[in-house]
């Protein structure tokens, strides 16, 4: 007999690791381009918590997209509340 575990509730919390930093409008003198303001996103890996000990997968273990879609889904929730 199987069991699929994603019926399963381990009780476990997903976090992401990282930290996040504001830009403001600047003008780059050098090449003539203006950096967009909003929050940048750097994501470090993710933490995942079980039964309060936290475990952390590093960036490089993630794939890609994985990767892309969370920093573009941290940036987008930065820019619409904070």
């Amino acid at each position: 007999m199987f069991k699929d575990l994603t019926e399963i509730d381990t009780g476990a919390g997903l976090m992401i690791n990282g930290e996040a930093e504001f830009n403001a409008a600047e003008l780059d003198y050098l090449n003539g381009t203006g950096i967009s303001e909003g929050w940048t996103a750097n994501i470090y890996g993710l933490i995942i918590d079980v039964n309060g000990k936290e475990y952390t997968i590093p960036a490089a273990a993630l794939s890609p997209d994985l990767l892309k879609a969370l920093t573009s889904n941290a940036e987008t929730e930065l820019n619409n509340y904070y």
